[in-house]
């Protein structure tokens, strides 16, 4: 091996253990950085050569700058996040309406049930006193008035939920598009033989992003590109570098938004959101709360019926029978909105006797006080009492709501674990890559040594031909 060949072997050195250094601060400034891969120079020895009939090396080359990924763990990751989307999505909104059934305060419906057929069992005492006739009327508007809270508080979050898929679906189009982007940025890149490793981190970033807010499944395709599946019907969200597109049209029968989806091959379909932050905004619009609406409902109708029926047998002081004490109602759907005393009741008319010749009777205001524990809920098929039913109902959104919380810690405490793991496999160690540091800088050195060495060697060789 000539000197020559010695002085291109340490350059050769000086240049990879510059990039490896430079691999290293790189490493470095992005310990930080979210869904930042750690790098890694692969090195190998340079082809041989001969002479004088002995294979001689010529030194080191770079194979390969590889960043650490696991293609298993991204996969897992991506599912873990979009179950914990849907269910923190879930558990913020039950927390939300879970003050409309509290029943700790002195108010609310179940309270204002009580008070109302408390009213009732009052004028029994004393069936032809005025007071005790207006605070029966005033206990009922009061129960009407819980109702229409609870009812408004429903609808308006059924009304929040579907407003909400406007940002959410433009978000969901946003990343889309800038996966579709940046695949097409990596494909570029690795055609020319370029390293897209960040530009792959970004892209892997930003599928998990998506992850949070739809079900997706992915492949890795051998030009770099990732191509990205909707989990709940197998279509394409991105081929390539052309994404799928969601948009939303509006139901004139239900008044809410319809999901479309536009996939990268072009059809056009109506898709039902299952999972992540889409799919429980969804299930939550159309399923959840509106079951608590129709058992708030189910129950205004049921008092409604309960009470007119009764109410309209008896006679008021003056005689008159066959008055409704609330509006009634033909449809459980819409009662709580629209519970209210009757147009035609008054303090004069309420019937409190069961007898028409007997003004004074209470006959009738204690069959109604005693409502209150008869089987009437709901009115086509009574199965439980007001009180009961009403809690039961409260219970239901009491248990909904923690369940939902302790699902979303165990979500949490999941993807922690994974997240815990890929750190482990492709964060970065400030520790390693400070060793790292350390041995190529002196590998820097010794190269630039070599290249001293042989120089000081030609040197002698050309003092010595002199």
């Amino acid at each position: 091996m000539s000197l020559s060949s010695t002085i291109e072997i340490g350059k050769n050195g000086l240049n990879i253990y510059r990039v490896a250094q430079e691999v290293t601060g790189e490493n470095i400034a992005n310990v930080n950085t979210p869904g930042y891969s750690r790098q890694r120079v692969l090195l190998e020895t340079a082809p041989p050569t001969s002479h004088n009939g002995f294979p001689l090396g010529t030194g080191v080359k770079i194979a390969s700058v590889e960043r650490y990924y696991d293609g298993l763990l991204q996969q897992q990751l991506t599912n873990a996040e979009t179950t914990q989307g849907y269910d923190t999505t879930k558990s913020m909104v039950l927390q939300q309406i879970e003050p409309s059934f509290n029943e700790v305060s002195s108010d609310g419906i179940g309270t204002a049930i009580s008070n109302y057929f408390s009213a009732w069992q009052d004028l029994t005492l004393n069936p032809a006193g005025a007071s005790e006739r207006q605070v029966v009327m005033t206990r009922g508007q009061i129960l009407a008035d819980n109702f229409h809270s609870v009812s408004k508080a429903l609808n308006d979050s059924i009304t929040v939920q579907n407003d909400s898929l406007v940002p959410l679906t433009e978000s969901i189009n946003n990343t889309l598009s800038n996966i579709a982007r940046l695949n097409g940025q990596i494909r570029t890149t690795e055609l020319v033989s370029g390293n897209a490793n960040e530009i792959r981190d970004q892209r892997d970033q930003l599928i998990r992003e998506l992850s949070q807010k739809t079900g997706i499944t992915f492949t890795e395709n051998l030009d770099g590109t990732t191509d990205v599946f909707y989990a709940d019907n197998g279509s394409a969200l991105v081929i390539g570098s052309t994404s799928a597109k969601f948009s939303l049209r509006r139901d004139t029968t239900a008044d809410n938004y319809d999901v479309m989806l536009t996939a990268a091959q072009g059809s056009l379909t109506i898709v039902r959101p299952t999972s992540g932050e889409l799919g429980a905004t969804v299930v939550l619009r159309d399923s959840i709360i509106p079951y608590y609406l129709t058992q708030v409902d189910t129950l205004a109708k049921s008092i409604i019926d309960a009470v007119n029926s009764q109410h309209s047998a008896g006679y008021s002081p003056v005689g008159l029978t066959g008055q409704n004490f609330f509006s009634p109602t033909v449809l459980a759907a819409g009662s709580a909105a629209g519970f209210s005393l009757d147009a035609g009741l008054s303090v004069n008319n309420i019937a409190a006797s069961g007898n028409i010749a007997l003004s004074g009777d209470n006959s009738n205001a204690l069959l109604i006080a005693k409502l209150t524990g008869a089987y009437t809920v709901p009115s086509e098929t009574p199965s439980s009492t007001f009180s009961s039913f009403y809690n039961s109902l409260v219970s239901k959104v009491g248990l909904d709501v923690q369940a939902s919380k302790t699902t979303v810690t165990q979500d949490e405490a999941f993807t922690k674990q994974l997240s815990t793991l890929r750190e482990s496999n492709s964060g970065v160690s400030l520790d390693e890559e400070l060793t790292n540091l350390v041995k190529y800088q002196r590998s820097y050195q010794a190269s630039a040594k070599l290249i001293t060495t042989a120089t000081e060697m030609m040197d002698v060789v050309i003092a010595m031909v002199r």
